[in-house]
């Protein structure tokens, strides 16, 4: 005889929910429990035959608990029930759980340097196809190959969409009909992408201006598709550091479109995920708890105007401007993305055959001078001689960039050209930022220096000095700013 449904009153009694719990426990006595390295815990489940990792406070591992306890006992579980056994598993994943690294899209197995390159072992990285499979992409100096259910714990959160199966003909040339750059930053681009599938950065943010109409954002979901494709492809600018955060624990690779204006808090925040630094806060993907978000992403920024303004984000970037596209060049997007569509498969494929290149370039790659975001810089190089480059091509592209974004940030800064200008008269200057400040300002004349953009005081002279310095470097300037016993010092001096 089948009993009757439990009455509300029943489901309200702890001790009538004893079935349901313990239902719910049986339901999850093949699920794996981990506590990842930074603390959240999760459990390993078997969903349509394949292995999926869900945090154990999300949504979509209480669905799962719904799911299989609807189909056994033909009825939804309680929320009191659902609470009590999610407390017990997430005790157990904290205290008896395994804590390997639990990975989105990319992944390594432990034994990967700072380049991403595996070790002698012949160690590998993983890129998660996300295909109702489970198969991944195993990446390395000698080869890819894609493999079934690859020994890496990837987790797919929502929104998460599977790549194509990548084509053994496959071209990265192909990618050119699709973006709209030139010769050389299509170099910087692909290197750039190439970096992107590495489990382990620094990642230089890529920053993509143009007009209206110059297919940023298209570029932008170009580039998504071929490392990380999400059903949202690009998303608005963030309102705080913790939206920021939360959604780079969620996913792997960040694109904001039609940025305008980068406040400091959020240039902040782009450069700790630039380089790992780590983030601490309430934040309400954790629970609340007090947690430090420590990641690492690729990032692309697109917008009409030059929005990029501090040095240190800067410093950080790849800048890309996109030419204007005459009416005669322009295609119907329908039209535009069946052709991509139908050489997806071919330009991820060539996409993987530059990684691997790098790869097997890399111990061979020796620069005599590292500019900021080396080790970049140094896989970049090496995927470019591997492309059949000469040597040097790529670094000296990269390093041209990086002068061209200097120079238009220090066109903004009236304090930047004075010293730009009397650079080889100040040559060996040393003195206080109060005395440098009066000869900056005589130097500049009075239409400058009374110009809103000059600094009004010598606290604001210090602050637009040490902002500018990484930029003026660049151009053979020094600046350094330090202390002493009687106060600040700066000096001036010339790099031939």
């Amino acid at each position: 005889m089948i009993p009757a449904p439990a009455s509300d009153a029943t489901i309200d009694n702890p001790l009538a929910n004893e079935g349901p719990v313990k239902a719910l426990l049986r339901l999850t006595e093949t699920a794996g429990l981990l506590r990842s390295t930074d603390g959240r815990c999760h459990a390993r489940v078997s969903v349509g035959g394949r292995p999926e990792i869900y945090a154990i406070r999300s949504a979509p591992f209480r669905y799962w608990l719904i799911n299989g306890y609807a189909r056994s006992c033909g009825e939804t579980p309680s929320d009191w029930a659902i609470r009590r056994v999610l407390a017990r598993l997430e005790a157990t994943a904290r205290f008896e759980g395994g804590t390997p690294s639990i990975f989105i899209r990319v992944g390594h197995d432990g034994n990967v340097n700072a380049n991403g390159n595996g070790n002698s072992n012949g160690s590998a990285f993983y890129l998660d196809l996300a295909d109702p499979g489970g198969q991944a992409v195993k990446i390395g100096p000698d080869g890819w190959s894609v493999v079934a259910n690859p020994h890496i714990n990837f987790r797919r959160p929502d929104g998460h969409l599977p790549l194509p199966m990548p084509s053994r003909e496959g071209a990265i040339e192909l990618l050119r009909p699709y973006v709209n750059v030139i010769d050389r930053d299509f170099t910087l681009l692909v290197v750039w992408m190439a970096a992107a599938l590495r489990p382990v950065g620094p990642y230089p943010i890529l920053a993509l201006y143009g007009e209206q109409g110059s297919t940023k954002t298209t570029l932008a979901k170009v580039v998504r598709l071929l490392i990380d494709p999400q059903a949202t492809p690009t998303l608005a600018q963030p309102q705080n550091t913790r939206d920021l955060m939360a959604t780079a624990v969620n996913g792997w690779l960040l694109a904001y479109d039609n940025i305008s204006a980068i406040p400091d808090w959020l240039s902040d925040g782009l450069c700790i995920l630039s380089t790992a630094r780590g983030y601490a806060g309430h934040a309400s993907f954790t629970g609340g708890e007090r947690r430090v978000v420590h990641a690492q992403r690729p990032l692309i920024l697109t917008g009409i105007e030059e929005f990029v303004g501090r040095g240190d984000l800067s410093d950080r970037s790849v800048f890309l401007s996109l030419p204007p596209i005459a009416p005669s060049d322009r295609r119907l997007e329908t039209e535009f993305w069946a052709s991509f569509n139908r050489d997806y498969p071919r330009i991820l494929g060539g996409l993987l055959d530059a990684v691997v290149g790098g790869l097997r370039e890399l111990p061979s790659v020796r620069l005599t001078e590292l500019p900021r975001m080396a080790d970049f810089a140094v896989f970049a190089e090496a995927i470019g001689r591997s492309q059949g480059l000469p040597a040097g091509t790529v670094l000296s592209n990269y390093n041209d960039n990086r002068q061209e974004a200097a120079m238009t940030q220090l066109e903004d800064s009236p304090l930047a050209a004075t010293l730009l200008e009397n650079g080889p008269d100040l040559n060996g200057w040393s003195g206080t930022p109060s005395k440098l400040f009066d000869l900056l300002t005589s130097l500049a004349g009075h239409k400058v220096a009374a110009s809103p953009r000059w600094p009004k005081s010598v606290a604001w002279f210090a602050i637009e000095l040490r902002r500018i310095a990484p930029q003026l470097r660049l151009h053979g300037i020094l600046v350094n700013l330090s202390r002493c016993k009687n106060g600040r010092i700066v000096t001036i001096s010339l790099d031939p």
